[in-house]
């Protein structure tokens, strides 16, 4: 089932469609437990973490689902880096270093799916 062709959601939002980025770095992080007695969220902090999400948000700039850092990229394999293209080189906000930007093109019209029986229901 494709929410894309869900009539019930169309109705209601016309041409609705999920875009979801990705930002992927390397490095050290913290967890720390924020909340209280009814709640508990678990943040992970790091200028590591900070970077990714940094990422994450330009991948609507750059016009990518996802943007993979320099520094993760020097710890893939050489047939996952054959994946990989480098898209841009820059330097971010309270730094000197410059970072690389590279993201992994995929044609979603190859992807095979597979129907998600298990958690469909019949209606009637």
């Amino acid at each position: 089932l494709c929410y894309k062709n869900h009539a019930g959601l169309n109705a209601r939002m016309p041409n609705y469609s999920v875009k979801i980025g990705f930002g992927l770095h390397v490095g050290w992080a913290i967890e720390g437990a924020i909340g209280s007695f009814y709640k508990i969220d678990a943040p992970y902090l790091s200028p590591h973490v900070n970077m990714a999400s940094r990422l994450e948000a330009a991948t609507k700039q750059f016009g990518v689902p996802l943007l993979i850092s320099g520094e993760l990229y020097d710890y893939f394999s050489t047939e996952t880096k054959n994946f990989c293209r480098q898209i841009d080189c820059v330097t971010v906000k309270g730094s000197i270093e410059p970072l690389r930007l590279f993201t992994c093109d995929t044609d979603i019209a190859e992807l095979e799916l597979e129907p998600d029986t298990k958690h469909m229901t019949k209606k009637e």
